[in-house]
């Protein structure tokens, strides 16, 4: 799967394509995170959509009516899966789950938020491919539901400790203790335990899970017990999952199942323990100290197998290029002379790459190491145990995001057809087509929106074959590359998917993966009447990763037969499968080259490599190694356990599946209430508040009660907002009343008018707008306001008020670069007559690589007014207001180090020079109201961050400001400042 980078937070919290849960949500991360926003439309579900509402005994189905197929299904599903999941676990709440199924970023995903007072489970339906760790499954969805009702199960279980109880009652997001005192590897292993248990597939019957903990035992790279829980790398985020799942299923070997659920048992006693302390009174020893018994049981396993497995003889083929990460399916040109593929780095951005399929030889080095024996006759040169870096002879580059992809060669042999996950105007991201010549550079998209994936060009390039992956599976497509149509040769269905189509050069015929059932086959499909029969053996064996050899007739797959990943072929009237190659990881996504040479991706500890099989032959025998080591790797988890000779059981073949309520509308969604406290401290002192937030499961309508009080220096009042995402372009109202008296802090600001009473409120739309690398908000609120300020007569203040912010992105190599251009205009009447402001600010960021931009910033802004109107001038000081909010109060000018009011005037002017310094970054700023002749420079250190809004936990947006700054100017020069703001805002 492509690496993307992705908000540390929530990885934890809504998990990624390997089904990862929420639990980890603890109240100080609701509060305090540090890590910027995201996209909303790339991590939530999407309110605009159509939704609809089923219900059976214990669940409420929530989803859009392009899923209703897929979700009416999983409907019929989950008190089945309800009822396996308690047995095995020992307990179900009893009140209603709520399951909401969306497709934002067509991603196999899933997360569970398993609050007490409001568990929710969202699902991404698109299923995953066989290559993935989850991709071992008879019905996707219900893989995905056991997975995420486990968690629910397990993580809801209440403590019977009153004591926990109430103080857990009392908080704003309500866990229970396992979920309190677990750590990630438990939380995210047991579920995977389960799931293996329930559904008789998933990774703990999958080759890949096997695969992993293999290749990393024989390398000496199993993680340390501290590493179990760790986040982000590259696999690094499954350790969870997969060593998490088979540390567990080795515990239960050893002390059985009902020690597991013993437990949970503990750690929601009366008896208040830690998980250590739990553990450690089911199993005799520290987690830690158990953890290194099982780690070195299953390295002395691998080694095991792997001297079998040389014994036998490997056959692993030439390495052409030593690589990491999830490496891109090889392509090699018509004429043999290329390669192209994508090529993922740790620091910097994927790209595409086309390099020669035959490098020329270096003949440099031998003069570079004469050079350096020259210099010093005793040094060793360095032995080379790796090829070279290869040359690229031409590369591509997204902007942003996500990287090009599975390149496969136009017949012209300069061309290549590719494809790239995009965005779509509403943020959602949809996979498409490009053809790309690597040529001159030419780039052409040839679908908008289409969700296309793996597309592979016919021999006179007129059309391609395709997956199309909408609705919850995956089709068969024939795509028109002129016009962009499609057209579905074969259904896929939620028990039918299609994976990684190829089309011959001599017949037309296509080879492609199918799953149905428990596996994966290999099919060959007719491109015109989409006719479909097997190609392979019906032994039980998954196979996938399809492609011809060079007679357009035989094919090279991978399989799973024999319980480790190698390639096959597959002759033209389905005799016997012929095993190519015998590997002690995995051997995947071969092309066959016209000269008849293998090219795949074979698996090591940090990711995949490029290996080369020059002449291809025929094993001598399948069996990976002999009997007494298999049965040995298969009960140290290091190979999957034989597949079952009867079909694995789902819940469609029970007696009957559950009973569904009828279709509703979803409407405004069942009410979510969250109370959440804030906090403001500064210049005049600090303030205490308290929010009441109103949610739904898909974000529909948020609404939220400020009230905050403490130093009348600073604001204190309330404030009310509600914001409708109905339709795309969301509509809020607002109002507030609130009193400050910066006065207090700084006499001169009573004079300026600064003390201040107001009471108002606003109308306001905001609509988004999201492109390739390219991300647009526009927002247009209109207002009224009554004011009392000190030094002037009370008037009221009405006005029309609009912004417009952009955001571009753009990056070479190894480094990146951000524009961002936000404008405000305001037209209004007050007091003193008619009005205009504008103002505005430009950002210019650069970074290396992922790291933070280093960022400088120039804002000017201005009064226009037929008559003056002093009260509207700009007011320098202090920050925003978090009463009102700064878009309604644009004549504020935010300077930490300085009290509001340090000066005013119809224009300012004003600078940031930013610079990331982990997790804070470093700020020198100025302002001005009269072009830097009398300035307020300060500098500090700040950290800022928001939290995106999470509809289905009920949480509002938060955002965190904190800093300590020194004055450089008068009035308070060389005073340090502490700030701090912690805010909330409905979704």
């Amino acid at each position: 799967m492509a690496d993307r980078a992705r908000h540390p937070f929530l990885d934890a919290l809504r998990g990624d394509a390997r089904i990862r849960h929420a639990s980890l949500l603890r109240l100080a991360l609701v509060l305090v995170i540090a890590a910027p926003s995201v996209a909303r439309a790339q991590s939530q579900p999407r309110p605009w959509l159509d939704w609809q509402t089923s219900e059976t005994e214990h669940f409420a189905l929530h989803y859009p009516s392009a899923y209703r197929e897929w979700a009416l299904d999983l409907a019929q599903r989950m008190e089945g899966v309800r009822g396996q999941v308690r047995q095995l676990v020992g307990f179900a709440p009893e009140r209603r789950v709520h399951v909401v199924v969306d497709d934002p970023t067509n991603d196999a995903n899933g997360t569970a938020f398993t609050a007490l007072d409001a568990p929710t489970i969202v699902l991404w339906p698109t299923p995953p491919n066989p290559r993935s760790d989850i991709g071992n499954y008879a019905v996707w969805e219900e893989l995905l539901a056991t997975h995420e009702f486990t968690h629910v199960a397990h993580l809801t279980r209440p403590s019977r400790n009153r004591f926990q109880r109430l103080l857990w009652s009392l908080s704003p997001v309500p866990l229970g203790p396992i979920a309190t005192k677990a750590p990630r590897w438990v939380l995210e292993g047991y579920a995977t335990f389960v799931e293996g248990r329930v559904t008789r597939s998933g990774r703990p019957n999958h080759a890949w899970r096997a695969t992993l903990l293999r290749q990393l035992a024989v390398e000496g790279r199993l993680p340390r017990y501290a590493e179990l829980s760790a986040t982000g790398g590259w696999q690094t985020g499954s350790y969870a999952y997969l060593v998490g799942s088979a540390y567990l299923e080795w515990l239960a070997q050893q002390q059985g199942d009902s020690s597991v659920t013993a437990l949970w048992q503990r750690l929601t006693a009366r008896t208040d323990r830690s998980f250590d302390a739990a553990f450690q009174g089911v199993y005799g020893a520290s987690p830690a100290e158990k953890y290194g018994r099982f780690a070195a049981e299953v390295t002395a396993g691998a080694l095991s197998l792997e001297r079998a497995l040389t014994a036998r003889g490997l056959v692993s083929g030439e390495l052409v290029q030593r690589l990491q990460r999830t490496t891109g399916d090889p392509a090699i040109s018509p004429d043999n002379r290329f390669i192209a593929l994508t090529v993922r780095r740790a620091e910097a951005p994927s790209r595409l790459v086309v390099w020669k399929t035959v490098e020329a030889p270096d003949t440099t080095l031998a003069r570079r190491r004469a050079e350096a024996i020259r210099r010093d006759p005793e040094d060793v040169p360095d032995r080379q145990f790796y090829p070279a870096p290869r040359k690229e002879i031409a590369s591509l580059l997204s902007n942003d995001g996500a990287p090009y992809e599975t390149p496969r060669w136009m017949p012209d042999n300069l061309h290549l057809l590719l494809t790239r996950v995009m965005p779509l105007t509403d943020g959602t991201l949809r996979p498409d087509l490009f053809l790309w010549s690597a040529e001159d550079g030419d780039l052409r998209r040839v679908t908008h929106g289409a969700a296309l994936r793996d597309a592979d060009p016919s021999a006179d390039g007129s059309w391609a074959a395709a997956v199309r992956c909408a609705h919850g599976w995956c089709d068969l497509v024939r795509v028109e590359l002129a016009t962009g149509a499609v057209r579905v040769l074969q259904s896929g269905s939620v028990t039918r998917n299609f994976y990684r189509p190829r089309v011959s050069k001599t017949t037309g015929e296509i080879a492609v993966a199918e799953q149905s059932g428990d596996r994966w086959r290999i099919a060959r499909v007719s491109p015109d009447g989409g006719t479909l029969r097997y190609a392979d053996p019906d032994d039980g064996a998954t196979r996938y990763d399809a492609t011809f050899d060079r007679d357009g007739r035989t094919i090279v797959c991978t399989s799973e037969r024999g319980l480790i990943a190698n390639l096959e072929r597959l002759a033209p009237e389905g005799a016997a499968a012929e095993r190519l190659t015998s590997v002690t990881g995995a051997a995947i996504a071969a092309d066959v080259a016209p000269d008849g040479s293998l090219w795949f991706l074979s698996l090591q500890g940090t990711g995949y490599d490029l290996r080369q099989i020059a002449k291809p032959a025929a094993l001598a025998s399948v069996q990976p190694a002999d009997d007494a080591a298999i049965a040995a790797a298969v009960a140290a988890r290091l190979l999957p356990p034989p597949p079952p000779a009867a079909t694995r059981p789902d819940s469609s073949l029970r007696p009957s599946l559950g009973e569904v309520g009828e279709e509703r509308l979803y409407g405004l969604g069942p009410t979510r209430l969250r109370y959440l406290p804030m906090t403001t401290m500064g210049f005049g002192g600090a303030t205490a508040g308290l929010a009441l937030v109103r949610s739904d499961p898909v974000g529909r309508l948020g609404v939220m009660l400020l009230g905050v009080t403490g130093s009348a220096a600073l604001p204190q009042g309330f404030s009310l907002v509600a914001t409708s995402h109905s339709k795309l372009t969301a509509v809020g109202v607002e109002g507030w009343t609130s009193h400050e008296a910066p006065s207090r802090a700084f006499e001169p600001a009573q004079k300026m008018g600064l003390d201040l009473a107001r009471a108002g409120g606003a109308l306001r739309i905001e609509r988004p707008r999201v492109a390739d690398a390219d991300l647009m908000d526009l927002q247009l609120a209109l207002l009224g306001e009554y004011q009392r300020p000190s030094g002037y007569q009370a008037a009221a203040r009405a006005a029309l008020v609009g912004t417009a912010e952009r955001t571009l992105r753009q990056r070479d190599q190894d480094t990146r670069y951000q524009e961002r251009i936000w404008l405000l205009g305001e037209v209004g009447r007050t007091e003193g007559g008619q009005y205009g402001r504008h103002r505005g600010a430009l950002e210019i960021g650069v970074g290396r690589a992922a790291s933070p931009l280093t960022t400088f910033t120039a804002a000017y802004g201005r009064i226009e007014a037929g008559t003056p109107a002093e009260r509207e001038d700009y007011v320098v000081g202090g920050f925003a207001s978090p009463l009102v909010d700064p878009m309604l109060d644009a004549r504020r000018v935010s300077a930490p180090a300085y009290p509001l009011g340090t000066t005013t005037g119809p224009t300012f002017n004003s600078y940031r020079i930013e610079v990331p310094l982990s997790p804070v970054s470093l700020f020198y700023e100025g302002v001005s109201v009269d072009l830097f002749k009398h300035p307020l420079r300060s500098f500090g250190a700040q950290f800022a961050t928001t939290v995106p809004a999470v509809a289905a936990l009920g949480t509002p947006d938060v955002q965190l400001l904190a800093g300590l700054t020194r004055a450089v100017d008068e009035p308070v020069k060389r005073l340090w400042q502490f700030y701090l703001r912690v805010g909330v805002r409905p979704d």
